[in-house]
């Protein structure tokens, strides 16, 4: 999992901005020559390289679902806000250039009115076209990799949606494996072994997504939340 996501923030951040000023290549990017290439790669065990990461603070997010099944999974980011307010509105502007690239050339270089490529990826699940899950965090790009492990849980591994989102978690966006101390050292020696760089996080929760998760039974209408213990998030029934 944790080379997968090597590979993918590699593409992302390697090819993917703003569609009106650059050429994406979506159709390559998921051919199955390329994702079979990826997965070879990520197979092989050979380091993969990942041009940048990008770090963002001040993003909240909120997972809704009434009784009708209607959902909604929204992010709203400032990045770490900029301070600056227009008098009498009384909201801040976010200060998310500071994600985009300033060397020109790239994907992501910064351009008059050009959007900027974000980590935020609100996510709802469907089953027979009934919903079973909605989730999303914030946490930077770290989102990517928080609703990836979540999502794994829930739907690989079983688990309830608090169970789900409090699992020890681990991230790598680079040649590094950030671990949290929850995860034992006989594991982080194994992948050591295996030739990731492992970065132990000093918490027992570190500085990863909280994502934010309700799943749905379709056939009984019931609801199950989980808020992330990493944050002050909460799950509410009104």
């Amino acid at each position: 999992v944790a080379r997968a996501m090597q590979a993918a923030f590699a593409d992302w951040y390697g090819q993917v901005g703003d569609p009106a000023f650059v050429d994406v290549p979506v159709e390559r990017l998921l051919s199955d020559d390329h994702l079979r290439a990826r997965y070879e790669l990520v197979r092989s065990g050979e380091p993969i390289a990942v041009p940048r990461r990008v770090a963002e603070r001040g993003t909240t997010h909120v997972t809704v679902i009434d009784s009708a099944g209607n959902v909604a999974s929204i992010t709203h980011s400032l990045g770490s806000s900029s301070g600056v307010v227009t008098p009498g509105l009384g909201f801040t502007y976010n200060n998310c250039m500071n994600a985009a690239d300033p060397i020109p050339g790239g994907p992501n270089s910064i351009a008059p009115g050009k959007a900027r490529i974000t980590g935020m990826c609100p996510t709802i699940g469907l089953k027979r076209g009934e919903v079973v899950f909605a989730l999303g965090a914030p946490g930077g790009t770290r989102i990517i990799t928080g609703v990836l492990q979540a999502l794994i849980n829930l739907v690989d591994h079983g688990l309830t949606p608090v169970e789900a989102v409090s699992a020890p978690r681990f991230d790598s966006q680079s040649e590094y494996l950030d671990c949290e101390a929850r995860i034992p050292s006989w594991v982080r020696a194994a992948l050591a072994e295996r030739g990731f760089k492992v970065v132990e996080n000093p918490s027992l929760y570190g500085n990863f997504a909280r994502v934010q998760l309700i799943a749905r039974d379709p056939l009984t209408g019931q609801l199950r939340g989980g808020a992330d213990p990493r944050s002050g998030g909460v799950v509410l029934e009104t």
